[in-house]
C-alpha cells in the first residue's frame, strides 16, 4: 500500500471561490494544503477517482470538506497538532441507527507533497520520531518517555539512568530541546544518575530523535538531538491526574477565547521515590523531586502565535550507603522561562522567535569513610544563568527548493564554589591518578556569550531526489581557546528508488563547546577547553513491504577530535561521590572514532492493534591514547533489542527485550607481601584500562494495562516490570578492605544494574 502524509505548518486561510463539482477530491486536498491547512490522509483512503460531487462552501474549509468527504464515504477528524486527519466511515448493515464506526488504515509510508511543506517534512537526515501513544504502550521504567530512546539498535544504556549514549558518544553529547528552546540540565537527580527528565512526559505529543548527520539548524552537541514537542489542546478540556510507584502528576490542558484563539497546558508532578524508599529502606535516604509546567497560547490571527511558558523543577534529597560508607545531600532548582512567536509573513515565508531566560541553583555536599582505602567529603556549589534569543526562518517561493537560515545569541554567567578533601591509604595512593591526600578548593565566575547563525538550502531537482546542503557558525567569547569560532559544513540527500525504497547519506561536521555550566571544577579543573570537534558518515536504506512490514538498515562512522579529557571511575560507575573516590582517573584521548551497523525490522506502530521491532547493531568505540587505542567504557560490540505489543479489546500487552555485549571494565589486583611479624599484607595494580568485559547483559521489561470507560472519563492501570526475571547484569566490581590477626585482605564484590523493579499505576483521564 503506498500511502501520502500532507502536513502543513501555516495556518488556514480562506479558500478563494472556485468551481469545485465534478473535479478530484484530491485536487481540493492539494488547493487546501497549498493555502495552509495540514491535511493527513492516505493514497488508498482517498482515490484518484474520487470526484467533488456538489460545489462545497468552503468559507469554512472544515465543513466545507467534511461534505465532500461524507459523499464519498469519508469523514475528517481534528488530529494532533492541529491536523486535519482523513479517514473511512463505515456503517454496519444491521445496525443502521448507530453512529458511524470511522476506520483509520495505517500509514506506513510518509510521503510529504505540497511545495513548502513537502520539502519541510521530507527529512533526508537520520530521524526517528516517537509519538505519545507509542510511550503508553510499551515499559519504560519510571515512566520516562525519553526512555523510549533505548530501545532503538544504536543507543546505549545500562538501565539506571535516562540518559543515553548515541552511537558511541558521551551521554552529554545530546542536545535536549523543548518546543524548540535548549533545556541545559534536564534531568532529575542529575548527580545521581539521572533517573527521571524534569518535563512531564504527559505533556509530551511526541519526539523527534536525531542519532546523526542532522541539519544544521541544530548544534553545539555533537551526538544526537531530542526534540520534545508539547501536547496541542483540542476544543474540549483534556484533564488527567496519574498515580505510580514513580510518580503523582496532574495535567491539564484546553482552549479558551472566542474562536479557540487561547490555549492552555499545566502540569504538575512529584516524585515519589522517597515514598517507597520510607516503606522499603527508610536508611537509604530521601530522594525527593518535582517538576511544573505552565504554556498559554493565544493566536491573534491566521498569521501569528503568541505564546507564554514556565517550566520549574525543584530536587532535595539524602542518600546513604552504609555498606560503601558514603552519604550525600543536594538541592537543585532549575527555573526556564521562555515566549515564542510563530509568524507566517505571506504564503512562502514564516519565522520562529524564542526570547528564554534559564536560571539553575545547584549545592551537593557529602562524606566519605571506606575504612582501609579511602575517606574525603565535598562542598560543591553552583549557580547559572542566561538569557537568549534564538530566531528560525523558512523561504520557499518554488515547489523544488526551500531556504532555511536563523541566528541565536546568548549571555550566559556562573559561578562556582567548590571544595574537597580526600584522604587514600596505602596501597591504593599508588594507582591511578591518586595521591596520599588531596585538597581541592576553586572558586570561578565565568560570563560571556555564546552566538550562533546557519542556512540550509533543500533542493529538489527531480521528485525522486532531495539534496540538503548546510553550514552552520558558532563562537563562544567567555574562553581562554584559541579555538573559540567553529565552522561546520553538512550535506545530505535522499534518493527514493521507487515508492517503497528510500537510500539516506549523510555527512557532516559537528562541534561542540564547553558551556559556562560544564566547567570541570569538581575534577580540580579551573579552565574551559576548546570546542570539541566531530565528522559524520551516515547511509541508511529503508525499504516497506507488504503487510506493513519495514525494513531499516544503516552504517555510520563518527570521527571525533579535538576531544576534551574527562573524569571517569575505573571500578564503580554507580557511586555517589564520584569525584573523592580511590577508583577516580583522568581519560585525555587524542582522538577517538565510533563504527557501527544497525538492522531493524518493524510491522504496525501504536496506532494499530499490534505491533514489533527487532533489532541488532554491531558497533565499537575507542579512544586513541598516547599508547595505544582503548575502548570507551560504554562499548557494546553486539545488542539486539527487539518489543511487541498487542491491544486485545480493554487490554494492552507488551513487553521490550535487550541483550547486549557487556561492558569493558578494568580490575584492581592485589598481590600479597608478607610482614616481617609473619602477618601479611598486599601490593595493588590494575589491569591495562577497560581490557576485559562483564558478563553478557540481558534484561526483559513488561507492562500490562487495561482501559475502563466511566461515566466521567476513562481509567487505564497498569503494571510494569523492569528487569522480569531478576537478572544480575554485572555493572561494577566493589573493594573493601578485612583486616584480621593474619593481616589485611582485599575483598571483591560485583555490583549489578537494575534488579527487577515493579511498578503499579493508574491514569484517569477526564
Amino acid at each position: 500500500m503506498r500511502s501520502l502524509l500532507a502536513i502543513l505548518c501555516l495556518p488556514g486561510i480562506v479558500l478563494a471561490a472556485q468551481d469545485w463539482q465534478g473535479r478530484p477530491v484530491t485536487e481540493l486536498l492539494d488547493s487546501l494544503i497549498d493555502q495552509g491547512q495540514r491535511i493527513i490522509y492516505s493514497s488508498d483512503v482517498v482515490t484518484s477517482e474520487m470526484l467533488v460531487v456538489e460545489e462545497p462552501d468552503l468559507t469554512d474549509p472544515y465543513a466545507g470538506l467534511t461534505s465532500v468527504l461524507a459523499a464519498n464515504g469519508l469523514t475528517v477528524n481534528k488530529g494532533p497538532s492541529e491536523t486535519w486527519l482523513i479517514q473511512v466511515m463505515q456503517t454496519p448493515v444491521s445496525q443502521e441507527n448507530e453512529a458511524p464506526i470511522v476506520v483509520a488504515p495505517a500509514l506506513p509510508e510518509i510521503v510529504v507533497t505540497s511545495s513548502l511543506h513537502r520539502l519541510a517534512y521530507t527529512k533526508t537526515g537520520s530521524q526517528t520520531y516517537l509519538d505519545r501513544e507509542l510511550a503508553t504502550r510499551i515499559p519504560a521504567a519510571a515512566e520516562e518517555a525519553v526512555r523510549i530512546t533505548s530501545r532503538l539498535p544504536g543507543t546505549a544504556s545500562g538501565g539506571v539512568s535516562s540518559r543515553n549514549h548515541i552511537r558511541g558518544g558521551e551521554v552529554n553529547e545530546v542536545l535536549f530541546l523543548l518546543d524548540g528552546l535548549r533545556l541545559y540540565e534536564p534531568f532529575h537527580l542529575k548527580d545521581f544518575q539521572s533517573i527521571a527528565s524534569i518535563v512531564n512526559s504527559h505533556a509530551i505529543d511526541g519526539i523527534d530523535f536525531f542519532s546523526g548527520a542532522y541539519p544544521a539548524q541544530y548544534g553545539d552537541r555533537m551526538s544526537g538531538v531530542m526534540n520534545m514537542s508539547l501536547r496541542t489542546p483540542q476544543q474540549e478540556p483534556e484533564n488527567e491526574l496519574a498515580f505510580s510507584f514513580f510518580n503523582t502528576s496532574l495535567l491539564s490542558l484546553g482552549t479558551f477565547g472566542g474562536d479557540d484563539k487561547g490555549d492552555w497546558l499545566v502540569t504538575a508532578r512529584r516524585g515519589n521515590l522517597d515514598l517507597i524508599a520510607d516503606i522499603i529502606n527508610p536508611d537509604v535516604g530521601n530522594p525527593d523531586y518535582q517538576d511544573y509546567l505552565i504554556h498559554a497560547g493565544w493566536a491573534f490571527n491566521p498569521r501569528a502565535r503568541l505564546s507564554a511558558n514556565i517550566l520549574v523543577s525543584n530536587d532535595k534529597l539524602t542518600l546513604n550507603d552504609a555498606d560503601r560508607g558514603e552519604s550525600a545531600n543536594a538541592d537543585y532548582e532549575n527555573r526556564v522561562l521562555w515566549l515564542k512567536w510563530d509568524a507566517d509573513w505571506n504564503e512562502n515565508l514564516r519565522s520562529t522567535t524564542i526570547f528564554s531566560s534559564s536560571s539553575i541553583s545547584d549545592r551537593r555536599t557529602g562524606l566519605l569513610e571506606l575504612p582501609g582505602i579511602v575517606s574525603g567529603s565535598l562542598d560543591d556549589t553552583r549557580e547559572f544563568d542566561a538569557i537568549g534569543l534564538k530566531q528560525d526562518w523558512v523561504y520557499a517561493s518554488r515547489r523544488t527548493w526551500m531556504l532555511s537560515f536563523g541566528f541565536a545569541g546568548k549571555h550566559q554567567d556562573a559561578t562556582y564554589e567548590f571544595a574537597s578533601i580526600k584522604t587514600v591509604a596505602e596501597p591504593f595512593d599508588t594507582i591511578l591518578d591518586n595521591s596520599p591526600r588531596e585538597v581541592r578548593a576553586i572558586t570561578a565566575s565565568p560570563e560571556g556569550g555564546q552566538y550562533s547563525a546557519y542556512v540550509e538550502y533543500r533542493w529538489q531537482p527531480r521528485p525522486s531526489l532531495t539534496i540538503d546542503a548546510g553550514l552552520r557558525w558558532d563562537h563562544q567569547n567567555y574562553t581562554t581557546a584559541e579555538d573559540d569560532e567553529q565552522s561546520s559544513p553538512r550535506l545530505s540527500l535522499l534518493y527514493r528508488i521507487d515508492p517503497v525504497t528510500d537510500i539516506r547519506i549523510g555527512w557532516g561536521q559537528f562541534s561542540q563547546a564547553q558551556e559556562i555550566n560544564e566547567l570541570q571544577a569538581s575534577d580540580g579543573i579551573d579552565t574551559f577547553f576548546p570546542a570539541q570537534r566531530a565528522e559524520h558518515v551516515v547511509a541508511n536504506l529503508q525499504r516497506r513491504f507488504r503487510g506493513d512490514l519495514h525494513l531499516d538498515i544503516s552504517y555510520y562512522r563518527k570521527s571525533f577530535r579535538a576531544v576534551r579529557p574527562r573524569f571517569e571511575n575505573a571500578f564503580d560507575v554507580l557511586t555517589l561521590l564520584p569525584e573523592i573516590q580511590f577508583d577516580r582517573y583522568r581519560i585525555d584521548p587524542m582522538s577517538a572514532e565510533a563504527q557501527g551497523a544497525e538492522l531493524r525490522i518493524s510491522q504496525g506502530d501504536a496506532s494499530q492493534k499490534y505491533f514489533w521491532w527487532l533489532g541488532y547493531a554491531w558497533s565499537e568505540v575507542r579512544d586513541e591514547m598516547a599508547d595505544g587505542n582503548v575502548m570507551r567504557s560504554w562499548d557494546q560490540t553486539h545488542a539486539v533489542k527487539a518489543g511487541i505489543s498487542w491491544r486485545w479489546g480493554q487490554w494492552n500487552f507488551s513487553g521490550a527485550g535487550e541483550v547486549h555485549t557487556g561492558w569493558p571494565k578494568t580490575e584492581l589486583i592485589a598481590t600479597e607481601v608478607p610482614n616481617p611479624d609473619g602477618t601479611h599484607s598486599f601490593a595493588v595494580s590494575t589491569t591495562p584500562p577497560n581490557s576485559g568485559r562483564y558478563s553478557m547483559f540481558h534484561t526483559l521489561d513488561v507492562r500490562i494495562s487495561r482501559d475502563i470507560t466511566l461515566r466521567h472519563g476513562d481509567l487505564t492501570f497498569f503494571m510494569e516490570v523492569s528487569n522480569l526475571f531478576d537478572r544480575d547484569n554485572a555493572c561494577c566490581t566493589e573493594y573493601s578492605v578485612e583486616t584480621s590477626t593474619l593481616g589485611s585482605e582485599l575483598i571483591a564484590q560485583k555490583a549489578h544494574w537494575l534488579p527487577l523493579v515493579p511498578s503499579l499505576g493508574v491514569v484517569w483521564r477526564f
